[in-house]
């Protein structure tokens, strides 16, 4: 089996005669005149730089019934052992399954033993009225998509990840309500160019955290701005003038290289010059005892027991979720370094949000803007990179470099309408969530990724609408169910077959007190969502 990272997967890949390619390929000329005034070639040229926009993974697996390659979108490693078994979707199929014996039940062991010859890992996930996909996995409601993974209602994407409501013209590239854009992660954004946290914004080149700004290049930390270099504010027929130039510039190296620098690579390994400022230091106050109280419950309902101090389990809940690392900034205040799914910020230009807004206010000189080997000698004066984003109504946070609308949260990144939580990775509309990566609209979950609309659930991947399970893949509808895969509209079943309700329950009474005094006693459980279907640990 082969498990191929994003930055070796060559473009060269694609089938060129395929429809898919053929309609995304004029997408992609279509993008580039847009933003460049003319096209600069076929996508398949270009498809390595794209890729290399995320340092995040795409899994690439084959079906042990035809061979096919399997899609996987994994965390941010290789999650899957090597001897587990991989079907495409298409290949999944309802099998009667015989209930397990009373000796493959007896214990956690004995029932991973049992399912490890018939459990399989599912991917190619294509759902709802999607068409026109290829290489791609976690898909719904979209269509001409290529190399990507969790789309949604969005068409003419690829080499992205994570592109929803809407947004169209995407390549190598993250966010929602997008148009026309190339290498960049934005919200809202028509128009764009290695664009990095960028909000409400048009006619973007290599900017990062503008918010409301149109006509912005190589430009950091603006806030309604327009007609802008290098933080320059400049008229109008001045900026179109200067802009015509520059793209010419990047268009010629683009189009010779088939790539263009990151906007990192200005400025990572240049020593920053600060400038003074007056700088108050930042005061924040966090209280974990809410998320301690949140945890407790949480384990209490799942697990039935008592679990202790929540920073006791740190390593379990974190063995899928990456910690985010604290550094303090130049002017003395507290910021945090991330790395998925962005490539890490230089970390010596981290600044926090109020720096920034300060240090917006210088620019690069007129004469320093005129090209762009003047812009790659000098951008590196006023590049700095925001360590910790507040948004909205969020309260009682700590070591989170994304809160928006959120409360009591620690140790999350991207907590996004997000309460009660610890040790997550890109929660969105959740509560009661621990150790989990990127559950959507969920509560009350333990090490759980990938997954929508769940409640009470322990240890369950790329699942929607259960509640009460534990262990489950690629399921669906599932209520008081336990290691189950690629099924859906059961109640109390174990292993795929259902059982009367007073022996469900019995078996899993049994189960849950071994799971519980294993992870109290270790701090650690052998047995996770990635490795229940390949047999003893």
């Amino acid at each position: 089996m082969i498990y191929l990272t994003l930055d070796v997967i060559r473009s060269d890949y694609m089938d060129t005669n395929s429809p898919v390619y053929n309609e995304l390929n004029k997408a992609w000329k279509s993008t580039c005149k847009v933003l460049f005034g003319e096209e600069i070639g076929e996508l398949k040229e270009y498809g390595e730089w794209l890729i290399s926009y995320f340092p995040t993974r795409l899994g690439k697996r084959n079906s042990h019934i035809s061979g096919k390659e399997i899609i996987m979108p994994s965390l941010d490693r290789d999650v899957y052992p090597q001897n587990a078994r991989f079907v495409s979707f298409d290949e999944v199929k309802e099998k009667s399954v015989e209930p397990l014996t009373i000796n493959e039940i007896k214990d956690i062991d004995s029932i991973a033993e049992a399912i490890s010859e018939k459990w399989e890992y599912s991917g190619n996930v294509i759902l709802g009225k999607s068409n026109f996909v290829e290489s791609s996995a976690n898909i719904v409601n979209s269509n001409y998509v290529y190399e990507s993974y969790d789309i949604s209602d969005s068409s003419f994407v690829a080499y992205s990840q994570r592109v929803r409501k809407e947004s169209k013209y995407c390549f190598g590239s993250v966010g929602l309500v997008n148009e026309f854009i190339i290498r960049s992660s934005a919200m809202n954004l028509k128009r764009g160019l290695e664009g990095l946290f960028i909000v409400n914004s048009s006619d973007v080149f290599y900017a990062f955290n503008c918010n409301n700004c149109n006509n912005i290049m190589f430009s950091f930390n603006l806030k309604n701005k327009r007609n802008c270099i290098g933080n320059l504010q400049l008229s109008q027929d001045k900026y179109y003038a200067v802009k015509s130039k520059l793209l010419a510039e990047m268009k010629e190296e683009l189009m010779k290289n088939k790539k263009l620098p990151h906007l990192f690579d200005f400025s990572k390994d240049i020593q920053p010059e600060y400038p003074k400022l007056d700088i108050t230091p930042e005061k924040r106050m966090f209280d974990i005892s809410p998320v301690q109280r949140a945890f407790s419950s949480t384990f209490q309902i799942l697990l039935k027991k008592e679990p202790g101090n929540i920073k006791d389990y740190e390593g379990y809940l974190c063995t899928y979720v990456p910690l985010i690392k604290e550094i303090m900034s130049h002017y003395g205040n507290l910021v945090y370094q991330i790395g998925y799914p962005y490539s890490p910020f230089p970390e010596k230009r981290i600044v926090s949000l109020s720096e920034a807004e300060k240090l917006a206010d210088f620019s690069l000189a007129e004469e320093e803007v005129q090209n762009f080997a003047k812009i790659k000698d000098n951008l590196h004066k006023i590049s700095y990179f925001v360590g910790l984003f507040v948004e909205g109504k969020s309260l009682n946070y700590d070591k989170c470099y994304f809160a928006v609308n959120s409360i009591n949260v620690y140790n999350v990144n991207d907590a996004t309408n997000t309460e009660n939580s610890a040790y997550n990775n890109m929660p969105l509309n959740s509560k009661y969530a621990f150790g989990c990566w990127r559950v959507l609209e969920s509560q009350f979950s333990i090490n759980c990724h990938n997954s929508f609309y769940l409640t009470r659930c322990f240890e369950v991947d790329s699942s929607t609408n259960c509640s009460d399970t534990y262990f489950a893949h690629n399921c669906e509808g599932l209520q008081d169910a336990m290691f189950c895969w690629n099924t859906k509209g059961k109640r109390y079943a174990i292993g795929n077959a259902q059982l009367p309700p007073e022996q469900y329950r019995k078996i899993k009474d049994m189960l849950v007190e071994q799971i519980a005094d294993e992870i109290i006693k270790t701090k650690q459980l052998r047995y996770d969502i990635y490795n229940i279907g390949c047999g003893k640990k």
